[in-house]
């Protein structure tokens, strides 16, 4: 049998949409979305050319090498290390993609090793990887370390990841919700929370940057997003925001044509944010991501969460009705927000294993 011919090669992110380098980044992002699609089995996680730019671009709190593939010509496969600078200590996040056709060539082992390698000459101390599947039953299967949720012990990159010494952390089930009926089926759930959260808490929402008023409450939400989301037993460090790195995020989102949609909820008496809920729209898809939600620890047992996510999927039928579904995702081990989104509807289409390996 003849060997297959093909190199990697690292890449760089345009430095502008349409600058010198984008037809490689185009096709480096066409390999994103067929693989993405190829997984999940539909193609509405696919990313637009803006969004991956803006996404991939590096910024003072993350930094990615790209690599891609090549055969003939033509880009097969693409890989990542992604490297936060000021928290050293959490790691890297590795991801190495081959196009469905390409596969079982020794080309995603080769291309992992690279990834691997570029990760531990950073000095990272942890690797991890995030690995899609689409929901199966049945089989033997691996448990994560949660104890909640567990994957097919026969997929491939589950069992590639086990040979390699990675430990299955956590699981983060995909969530999809359609908009039609929405509100008619989460309105008897608003107002059973709007009596739960009582006279001291307001429901607040805004489209685009976020407002003087709220940037330094929703800086802190940010940070406790780091301390208070559920993360297993992956290496998390506190990952700092302040009103600057705010502004910043909503520059750059706003730069690559997206929307951020936010749903937040004041606690009266202190005149602080107690939670908040982030949908993202970008253009041309049919769907909402929903990013980062939470509600603080000292205010939980009001039922915030399902009023913030609420919240924002009403603001995401006032500005963008043409919208089909919002897609999620959350750990299992999760249990209140899971519970807030079954309520509404959300219905699971695949999962995501979280992979750490501690050098």
């Amino acid at each position: 049998m003849s060997s297959i011919s093909f190199t990697i090669e690292e890449i760089q992110v345009p430095e502008s949409i349409e600058g010198p380098g984008w037809e490689v980044f185009e096709e480096y992002v066409t390999v994103r979305n067929a693989v993405e699609t190829h997984t999940m089995g539909t193609d509405l996680l696919e990313m637009s050319l803006p969004d991956v730019w803006s996404e991939y671009r590096d910024n003072p709190h993350r930094t990615r090498r790209h690599f891609a593939v090549w055969q003939d010509g033509a880009i097969i496969g693409r890989g990542i290390v992604t490297l936060r600078p000021q928290q050293p200590e959490t790691g890297a996040h590795l991801m190495a993609d081959i196009l469905p056709e390409h596969r079982r060539r020794g080309t995603g082992s080769a291309l992992h090793e690279v990834v691997e390698r570029v990760a531990l000459e950073a000095g990272a101390p942890v690797l991890k990887v995030n690995l899609p599947h689409v929901a199966t039953a049945g089989g033997p299967r691996v448990a994560s370390a949660t104890g909640f949720g567990d994957l097919p012990a026969d997929d491939d990159g589950v069992r590639f990841l086990r040979a390699r010494g990675y430990v299955l952390e956590q699981i983060n089930r995909i969530s999809l919700l359609d908009t039609a009926g929405l509100m008619q089926r989460a309105e008897p759930l608003r107002e059973a929370a709007v009596r739960a959260a009582g006279d001291d808490y307001r429901v607040l929402t805004w489209a685009g940057l976020t407002p003087d008023r709220w940037a330094r409450d929703l800086a802190e939400l940010r940070t406790r997003m780091s301390t208070e989301a559920p993360y297993a037993g992956l290496v998390m460090t506190v990952d700092e925001w302040d009103v600057a790195r705010v502004r910043e995020h909503d520059a750059r989102v706003a730069e690559s044509g997206r929307t951020i949609l936010t749903a937040a909820v004041e606690h009266v008496p202190s005149g602080t944010l107690a939670g908040f809920s982030e949908l993202v729209l970008s253009e041309g898809r049919p769907l909402a991501t929903q990013e980062d939600t939470l509600v603080l620890r000292e205010h939980r047992g009001h039922r915030l969460g399902t009023l913030v996510k609420i919240a924002a999927a009403d603001l995401l039928l006032e500005r963008a009705p043409e919208r089909e579904a919002i897609v999620t995702w959350n750990a299992e081990e999760n249990r209140p927000m899971l519970d807030v989104n079954e309520a509404m509807g959300f219905r699971a289409i695949g999962y995501e294993g979280a992979w750490q390996r501690k050098v």
